[in-house]
């Protein structure tokens, strides 16, 4: 029993750490899923502004070069955010797994310590019987005892 104990321990121990690491990588996950939103959100504002910069200035001073450079550059800008989105979805992809792998190790963790507990539960109900039948026999040998010097006092 003891070696099963210890290496259910062992199997513990290792679950714990593959738990931890889970948790750990989950963490990772989400920072790198909040700094690509970050980015994006960066990308997204300044996009923002300077569409509103150009449009002003677009109807003061409408060079057909000034306007066709800033095209260029939103075109661009627009493919930097697209490229900043498909990021951002590997990122909720890699937190999803993420979430996965630390549920299954959970789950692993927690199976093992419910045999460690049967296992624990069964040995405590064996002690006690144990110790329930040493208690029966002392009575036995006690009742035995007591009849024996009863007969032997009448």
């Amino acid at each position: 029993m003891a070696a099963v104990n210890g290496g259910l321990r062992v199997a513990i121990e290792l679950a714990q750490r593959r738990r931890d690491a889970a948790a750990t990588d989950l963490a990772r996950a989400r920072a790198g899923e909040a700094a690509a939103q970050h980015q994006l959100d960066q990308l997204e504002s300044y996009a923002g502004e300077t569409d509103g910069r150009w449009t002003q200035q677009s109807q003061v001073l409408a060079s057909p070069e000034l306007l066709q450079t800033h095209y260029q550059f939103m075109a661009r800008l627009y493919q930097a955010m697209d490229m900043q989105r498909n990021v951002m979805r590997q990122h909720v992809q890699q937190v999803a797994q993420r979430i996965e792998a630390l549920r299954a190790a959970e789950l692993r963790l927690g199976s093992l310590q419910k045999v460690v507990a049967r296992h624990q539960l069964e040995a405590e109900r064996l002690q006690l019987r144990r110790e329930q039948k040493e208690v029966d026999e002392f009575a036995s040998h006690q009742a035995r005892r007591t009849a024996a010097a009863r007969e032997a006092d009448a």
